[in-house]
């Protein structure tokens, strides 16, 4: 008994007696921590007596931080992470290498991506244009040749129309790469109702034209329909808000007949000029060139024809009152819908006047 721990045939025993005391106090530990519910048992005093030495030593800290958080705070491996990561040239070093790293993916993925992509030099994309930016056109080219609307007949265009469209053959032939598009235009016309096909389905002016240009050679996505309007103020403003616009074609070649022609270039002047909302903003930058072609009209005909538009061109006319109340592209719009009995809903309530015989053959 009076032997010390260190004589080496007692030593045995002894390391025997503190392994038995910590168990015991171990025990008594967990026996404890039972009065404070189970976490503190699963946990074990050893645990909580660990917590309660690092709240001694660091005060500020609170009791309930676990021991590895606690001791990264208190100084420990993560606080010189945390030093280091402070250093102005590590972050720059950091930083460089991340920024390297995506540099050089994106260079792969565009050497693998890029040749794929389509050239604007080539004719096959000549008709995929960006929304909002107007497309290259060469010396002697157009983003597009619109043809305004002029009349039905049962077998296809009647010979006034297809001379217009003619016109815009010879010119999408001469255009050189991109080549435009071609624009025909109407539902059709207030004064007459539109042929029917063999399923008995209406046939509309835009389709009838685009059906015309198809088979004398122009191909398919080269053409663009505007199937919404019944006149001739429609077939501007429609043929702008659906095609034009939003392509950003800007530079436009407008075909019709001689006795169409003063009309055409009064509405179509004023329709691609006027800003969107406000007379505060710029005119839209659009270029218009006009394309005039025989009227292909019997006399009689003609002659009619002609006396309506003298009657009808000078409301469209710089000074008209027309001008005055459509100053914008809004204004425009709601004058189409208030005032156009083409389009106006009041039209309803009044009863539809016959043409004139002799003008109605001209559409």
């Amino acid at each position: 008994e009076s032997c010390s721990p260190s004589h080496a045939q007692c030593a045995p025993a002894h390391r025997q007696t503190q392994t038995a005391g910590r168990r015991k106090a171990d025990a008594m530990r967990v026996s404890a921590g039972t009065e404070h519910g189970a976490g503190y048992a699963t946990e074990g005093g050893r645990h909580r007596r660990m917590r309660e030495d690092w709240s001694r030593l660091n005060p500020t800290l609170p009791p309930e931080t676990p021991g590895r958080a606690k001791r990264h705070l208190a100084g420990g491996r993560g606080s010189r992470y945390l030093r280091l990561l402070s250093k102005p040239l590590y972050l720059l070093g950091v930083f460089s290498g991340l920024g390297g790293s995506c540099l050089c993916q994106l260079l792969f993925f565009g050497s693998l991506v890029g040749p794929a992509l389509p050239s604007a030099d080539d004719p096959s994309t000549a008709h995929q244009i960006v929304p909002h930016r107007p497309p290259h056109v060469p010396p002697g080219g157009y983003h597009a040749v619109v043809v305004p609307a002029g009349g039905q007949a049962v077998d296809g265009p009647p010979a006034h129309v297809a001379a217009r469209l003619e016109e815009a053959i010879r010119l999408y032939e001469r255009s050189p790469v991109p080549k435009p598009f071609v624009i025909t235009t109407a539902w059709g016309t207030p004064h007459k109702p539109c042929p029917h096909d063999a399923g008995g389905f209406e046939r509309h002016e835009a389709a009838d034209n685009a059906l015309y240009l198809t088979r004398r050679g122009v191909p398919p996505d080269a053409i663009l329909e505007e199937s919404a309007s019944l006149e001739t103020v429609g077939n501007a403003l429609f043929t702008r808000l659906l095609h034009t616009d939003p392509r950003g074609l800007r530079t436009l070649a407008v075909v019709n007949n001689r006795f169409h022609m003063p009309r055409t270039r009064a509405v179509f002047g004023h329709v691609f000029r006027v800003p969107p909302t406000s007379e505060s903003e710029p005119e839209a930058a659009y270029e218009l060139e006009y394309y005039e072609v025989e009227d292909h009209l019997p006399a009689d005909v003609l002659q009619a024809r002609l006396r309506k538009e003298a009657k009808s061109t000078p409301v469209f006319a710089e000074g008209g009152s027309w001008r005055a109340q459509t100053r914008t592209l809004r204004e425009l719009a709601g004058w189409l819908w208030r005032e156009n009995t083409a389009y106006a809903t009041k039209r309803l309530l009044e009863e539809r006047l016959p043409p004139d015989p002799e003008v109605l053959k001209s559409y």
